[in-house]
């Protein structure tokens, strides 16, 4: 995947998600709100923030803070130099950069084809999964994102 990609062409197409991976796991997001796919390359810390604030970043003029999916999904961390790629999203205005191991793809997601979460599996905080989308690979657990930015609040 080349260094940044842009996702315009997916905006404001209903129905459709981008599937990332996370310590193994497919999840996905909904394209309406991503604005850009960037490499990983570090970030600034920011002194007395949630474990998961990765820090920040300048991108175009702009300050981005890094949430690092891996912990706010209650995951182990990175392993010291593993490479990861930056979902940037814009939250009423402000951009916030999703730290996450890999970008997978774009996919369809059919009227009805969201299930809710099998029972007893909760990976990660409470409300911060809205369901699963079945594929031909397994299932893609989706992310709630107004719950990780009231996290950040």
């Amino acid at each position: 995947m080349p260094e940044t990609a842009a996702v315009e062409a997916g905006r404001s197409e209903p129905g459709r998600v981008l599937v990332f991976t996370v310590d193994g796991h497919e999840y996905g997001l909904g394209l309406e709100s991503i604005v850009e796919i960037v490499r990983h390359r570090g970030a600034t810390p920011v002194p007395c923030s949630d474990p998961a604030i990765a820090g920040i970043v300048p991108l175009r003029g702009r300050m981005v803070t890094l949430f690092d999916l891996r912990l706010g999904l209650d995951r182990p961390p990175r392993p010291a130099g593993g490479h990861a790629q930056v979902i940037v999203i814009d939250s009423s205005g402000d951009l916030l950069g999703l730290v996450v191991d890999s970008v997978a793809r774009v996919a369809a997601v059919p009227e009805g084809a969201i299930e809710p979460l099998p029972p007893g599996l909760r990976p990660g905080p409470p409300g911060v999964l809205g369901g699963a989308l079945r594929t031909k690979d397994g299932q893609v657990f989706l992310l709630e994102l107004e719950a990780i930015v009231k996290r950040l609040s």
